[in-house]
């Protein structure tokens, strides 16, 4: 059975009608058999691989329904990450700016002023025109002062005397602030809703946060009393697998095909974004995001044709990479803009856009200082730990959330077991306005309650539209045999229960289950790895000979992962007949394993969930079950205009 099973793997290029004709028979077969079948899905087709995962997420529910999720209880000061923590230098930012803008109005600094006479500054707008693109607005000259009206940010040219020696000087730069928008009318009776304020930083775990950011984690959580979520559980690979489920309450599987690589004509102008609701609803809306390089709807994305929010960096950011005329990781002040810490530029902008009047939504996503190197997140401490005490301005009305998108996926972090575990357990923090705790104590009381319970993105999603009287909007998806919606607010109470699979979240992602690690002597250790590596050679033939087959160079661990404990205690309290079918006697037909490989050429390491099928001894395995832990770089040049599905695994021949 086996070899019939690798052989239709090795088929599964040969055509997409074949592939079908036999997934379709087969779906319609037991369903025990399901992810047997799917082993031969079609990657580069969205609705096959969205059914792998129901059917995937169906089968689980069967085995962990009403089973809770036992939260890892990690030391963030253990041995194993501490290690590993290395003290940076604190980014330096050299130069003064002569202009600086508050809200709409530019003007050159007093401490310029002090030392230079008879200024004359050239203002242009930086235009956003979609998100690959922008231009420059008409010139505009004058003694120091501008006021922004088409965009929020523009280009600078000063010249003028110095004081000192009579010489002329100058001073090229670019600025930003806040044009004036009007927003629309609130409907009746929405005047008053409240605001939200959503604060993250990129590859930030809830434990990296407590180790390095030691000011911001005391002031969040002893001054501010902010309910700290526990149990927060990311439900997929990287930003975008965060950010969708919060910002329009669906899976990137879900929403339309707007990859890069796509054939469709279409962009994220059109998807259910909140901001849309909000904009209608009499919000000013803001999303700031820096490093354009990867930015989360573009990297992988065709991004915006139209701003998705009144205020919205990218443009200034890509000119900003263009002035330093480099990749941003070549730059030794790749920190800076001008002469600000880029981090500390976008909590100006953020706090600035808190001033405004009217009701306001903002979602800052700071990337740059964290996304490389995880350690130099601790130059952002002392700006943080200001902003954090800032909000308290406006506490009476705004919803504050301090997030992380998902733990360090690269760093040597990563490679632990903690590690790994930190990944799929990010930083999320919730403060909520003094009004709602007034008019809802019940709800302060539910939130504190599930701290420890299992939540996800789409919770938070769930969440913001509760807090912002909008629940109607809320999605409600189930996964096929679940009693509970997939997104649940947080201002409710979550049953405990709960497991990963009524949550949405696929084994590979689930950072509840416990799992047992298989020694070397288990023959399913190599078993498991030798079967990985023939998955990856026998996909890699889909590129033809471009690809070198990759070969094993070590294997680092194999994991089992061990029955729910709580599960067991339940059964064998309530219903003695029924523990005979889950005893210690008893085996399931399938078994999750988890595995990290080193393969060759060149350090590819992967980490990869599989499925064993035990009366038949093989290993189910999956594309979208595999994560790859370091860079690949220019490994797969050959194929990645091709092929860019094979990229993780390709390492090129020529």
């Amino acid at each position: 059975m086996a070899l019939l099973m690798a052989k239709r793997r090795l088929q599964r290029y040969w055509g997409y009608v074949c592939a079908v004709a036999a997934m379709y028979l087969l779906y319609f077969g037991s369903l025990n058999n399901s992810l047997q079948d799917d082993r031969d899905i079609d990657l580069t087709r969205r609705d096959e691989i969205l059914r792998y995962i129901e059917n995937k997420l169906q089968e689980e529910l069967k085995l962990d329904k009403g089973s809770g999720c036992e939260i890892p209880v990690l030391d963030p000061f253990a041995d194993e990450v501490t290690r590993l923590d290395k003290e940076l230098p604190e980014v330096k930012c050299v130069g003064q700016d002569w202009v600086k803008c508050y809200h709409s109005r530019c003007r050159v600094v007093d401490k310029i002023k002090e030392t230079v006479k008879d200024i004359t500054c050239v203002f242009r707008d930086i235009l956003f025109q979609d998100d690959q693109k922008h231009i420059f607005g008409p010139v505009t000259v004058s003694e120091g002062s501008y006021q922004l009206q088409e965009s929020d940010h523009a280009t600078v040219f000063c010249t003028g005397i110095d004081i000192s020696n009579k010489k002329q000087v100058k001073w090229t730069g670019n600025v930003l602030g806040l044009r004036s928008v009007k927003p629309k009318e609130p409907p009746p009776g929405r005047e008053d809703s409240f605001n939200v304020l959503i604060f993250g930083f990129d590859s930030t775990a809830r434990n990296g946060f407590i180790r390095r950011m030691p000011k911001s984690w005391k002031v969040l959580t002893e001054e501010l009393g902010a309910t700290v979520m526990e149990g927060y559980n990311i439900v997929g690979d990287g930003t975008p697998a965060a950010l969708f489920p919060i910002l329009t309450g669906k899976s990137e599987l879900e929403l339309p095909d707007v990859r890069k690589t796509s054939s469709a004509h279409n962009n994220l102008d059109d998807f259910p974004f909140i901001f849309y609701k909000l904009k209608e609803d009499g919000y000013r809306t803001a999303y700031f995001e820096d490093m354009p390089e990867i930015g989360t709807f573009q990297y992988k994305f065709k991004g915006f044709k139209r701003p998705p929010a009144d205020h919205y960096l990218r443009a200034f950011f890509l000119e900003e990479q263009e002035k330093k005329n480099t990749r941003w990781w070549k730059d030794k002040h790749k920190h800076c803009v001008g002469d600000t810490p880029q981090f500390k530029l976008m909590m100006n902008i953020t706090e600035q856009f808190m001033e405004l009047d009217g009701k306001r939504f903002a979602f800052t996503l700071i990337v740059g200082v964290t996304h490389n190197d995880f350690n130099m997140i601790k130059s952002a401490d002392d700006d943080t730990a200001a902003l954090l005490r800032n909000w308290q301005r406006h506490s009476e009305d705004t919803l504050l959330v301090v997030m992380g998108d998902h733990g360090p996926r690269f760093a040597k972090y990563r490679k632990t077991v903690q590690g790994k575990l930190e990944e799929r357990l990010p930083l999320m923090a919730l403060l909520l306005p003094s009004k709602l705790l007034r008019t809802r104590p019940d709800a302060a009381k539910a939130l504190r309650g599930n701290a420890r319970v299992l939540t996800t993105p789409h919770d938070l999603h769930a969440t913001l539209l509760d807090v912002l009287g909008m629940s109607q909007y809320a999605n409600t998806y189930k996964v096929r045999g679940a009693d509970l919606r997939r997104g649940l607010s947080m201002l409710e109470p979550i049953p405990s229960n709960r497991s990963c699979s009524e949550a949405g979240i696929e084994p590979h992602w689930c950072a509840c289950v416990a799992w047992q690690s298989v020694p070397a002597s288990d023959p399913l250790h190599a078993k498991a790895a030798q079967e990985f590596l023939h998955f990856i050679n026998t996909f890699l033939k889909e590129a033809g000979s471009k690809c070198v087959p990759r070969t094993l160079t070590s294997t680092e661990w194999v994991l089992r992962q061990r029955p729910n404990s709580r599960l067991l205690s339940f059964v064998k309290s309530v219903n003695e007949d029924y523990v005979g079918h889950f005893g210690d006697d008893t085996r399931s037909a399938k078994e999750n394993y988890q595995i990290k490989v080193v393969v060759g050429p060149g350090r590819a390491v992967f980490e990869a969930s599989l499925t064993h099928v035990v009366n038949e001894d093989y290993f189910l395995i999956h594309p979208g079950d595999i994560s790859r832990t370091n860079a690949y770089g220019n490994e797969p040049h050959c194929i990645s205009d091709t092929h860019p599905h094979l990229n993780f695994f390709c390492y090129c021949r020529h």
